[in-house]
């Protein structure tokens, strides 16, 4: 497995029309496509594990979640949702060799947001 790691929290899943019954009755492909919209990989393998963890509501809980790896592609890195980690990974060398000299040099977010969506059109 390469890429970048990515964790969806059951506790936020549910939060999803169509996650409980597709979860419940394990219809795989509706939950494929509900993991691939929220930045899973589904090409990739990805498992189910119990553990402790915050949620993206910033709630500490104990359930399961799906791990695997962040999706790639361009309509997953434009969206917004996707991490900051896997934007720099997989833009072009030149940019992200300015991007890593920046983050050595700025501490200043808004700039580096600036060039990212400056080289993305």
């Amino acid at each position: 497995m390469s890429g970048i790691g990515h964790v969806l929290s059951i506790s936020d899943l549910l939060l999803i029309d169509n996650f409980k019954a597709a979860f419940g009755s394990d219809d795989k492909a509706t939950l494929e496509k509900i993991l691939y919209e929220n930045g899973i990989d589904t090409e990739e393998p990805y498992t189910l594990e119990y553990s402790k963890h915050r949620n993206l509501r910033g709630n500490i809980v104990s359930c399961e979640r799906f791990v695997g790896i962040e999706r790639s592609d361009s309509s997953w890195l434009k969206s917004g949702a996707s991490s900051w980690e896997n934007i720099v990974a997989n833009c072009d060398l030149d940019l992200r060799i300015q991007l890593m000299n920046m983050g050595k040099n700025y501490s200043n977010t808004a700039h580096i947001v600036s060039e990212l969506e400056r080289h993305a059109n």
